[in-house]
């Protein structure tokens, strides 16, 4: 089994796997390795970034020296081969003309989905975010508590390989010893921001970040990764092998040719594909699930892009990971006598209460940092963040719940730029943050470097 046409298909699965990304890719791992014959379906074309990712390519390689344009929103070098904010020949609408009311809807057509652009932080949910209504009594419980959900993240985090760091905060998860790789150095602006910083109560601690900072623990994490199943082990022990570690290259979201960082194509798939268990065909956009007169899903019918003719396979489960997005127009498009109102839907819930990325960007000069000699300032990115610190002060707080912030520096001055929240709150305190920082950093070049020196 492997990367197929249609002409391969085989007449049903056991089970039939919609999308590629980290939620497909995972089930397709776990499925394959356990024995169970799965078909995956793609609607974007295969990809493989071994061989596609122009790592070390400069910007003055490409056209527009890389810039943004309506084909590659993110830029020439990102991964993203086929899709974005818009995608011919898929249109959707917008529920509201108020500009301010628009949401874009960014959709990555290819082998892998999202895991081959994205940032890579790798944060656990942590106890209070599923049980957000006992808390303080806004949103929802989840059915699950953070307890539950402890050992899968542990088995994830092993598998893909993170570096982090642990540091017993609220609402902060710590892993198992021996689970996280160790997290990259902090650098000089990092350094510097940690130290003034401090006085806030705002803790600077190393991120959590689905990159190698070495190389994974084939020896042992393959046993605890699949405990009494030995031909498992032997094929994540040498798909291990395989992924090299970061030596700081270029950036994650260029994809990665010698799979230091995860990505579906790089780390779920190629094992999956191993077993002879998975069957992968691309350039097939899942329509809708079928169903049996039991009323169970029994198959999918799906669009060959190439050709725009209708098919149909057979599996004995469907899962469906095509982002929330596409996984709830599938679900409203399968209708039938049973389910007139879409699989799933009775609730009439399915497609709404979908939570985005809320963001917001901030930057700003330090004068302590100009003119500072040539130095050493390759990383993995995003080196440390700041969690979300005021939790004990929600209340206060006049929004629910809160955010943290991440910054990058390198030889350029430092910026924040995105700072991630739970919740569609804004992110007050980094403003003045960033004004205080930059107060106490007009200092003369001898008192920088002091500076520098008494914050290592």
């Amino acid at each position: 089994m492997a990367i197929i046409t249609e002409k391969d298909l085989q007449p049903t699965y056991d089970v039939i796997v919609v999308g590629s990304g980290a939620g497909g890719g995972q089930s397709a791992y776990t499925l394959t390795m356990n024995g169970v014959k799965v078909l995956m379906l793609e609607a974007g074309r295969n990809y493989d970034p071994v061989t596609e990712t122009p790592m070390f390519q400069s910007k003055a390689d490409a056209p527009l020296r890389a810039m943004s344009t309506k084909e590659k929103p993110f830029g020439f070098h990102d991964a993203t081969v086929d899709g974005g904010w818009e995608v011919p020949g898929e249109p959707y609408t917008q529920a509201s003309t108020d500009p301010k009311q628009r949401f874009d809807w960014w959709r990555a057509r290819m082998l892998g989905g999202r895991t081959n652009h994205w940032g890579r932080i790798s944060l656990r949910n942590g106890a209070y975010d599923f049980k957000p209504y006992s808390r303080d009594g806004l949103g929802f419980d989840w059915p699950i508590s953070y307890e539950d959900v402890a050992p899968y993240y542990d088995k994830v985090e092993m598998l893909v390989g993170v570096y982090g760091s642990n540091e017993g905060l609220e609402n902060t998860p710590d892993s198992p010893n021996g689970t996280l790789l160790p997290p990259p150095k902090a650098r000089a602006g990092e350094l510097y921001v940690k130290k003034h910083i401090a006085k806030f109560g705002m803790p600077v601690i190393p991120i959590h970040r689905a990159v190698l900072s070495t190389r994974q623990d084939h020896v042992n994490f393959p046993a605890r990764l699949h405990p009494n199943n030995p031909k498992a082990q032997k094929i994540i022990a040498k798909a291990m092998q395989e992924r090299a570690a970061c030596f700081w290259a270029t950036d994650c979201g260029r994809g990665c040719s010698i799979k230091a960082n995860y990505q579906s194509t790089t780390v779920h798939l190629p094992p999956a594909l191993a077993t002879g268990n998975l069957d992968i065909l691309c350039n097939a956009h899942a329509r809708e699930v079928t169903v049996g007169a039991d009323g169970k899903a029994n198959g999918v019918i799906y669009i060959d892009k190439v050709t725009g003719q209708e098919r149909a396979v057979k599996g004995r489960a469907v899962i469906l990971a095509a982002s929330s997005g596409e996984t709830a127009r599938i679900l409203l498009n399968s209708k039938s006598n049973r389910f007139p109102n879409g699989l799933g839907n009775s609730s009439g819930l399915v497609g709404k209460y979908i939570m985005d990325t809320v963001g917001a960007g901030l930057g700003g000069s330090v004068p302590a940092f100009e003119n500072l000699p040539v130095h050493n300032e390759e990383g993995a990115g995003t080196h440390v963040y700041i969690p979300w610190w005021l939790y004990k002060d929600a209340s206060k707080l006049g929004f629910a719940r809160g955010y943290h912030i991440e910054f990058g520096t390198g030889r350029r001055m430092p910026v924040a730029p995105d700072a991630a929240c739970r919740a569609s709150a804004p992110a007050a305190p980094a403003p003045a943050t960033a004004r205080a920082i930059r107060k106490k950093s007009a200092r003369s070049m001898a008192q920088a470097s002091a500076s520098l020196a008494a914050a290592r």
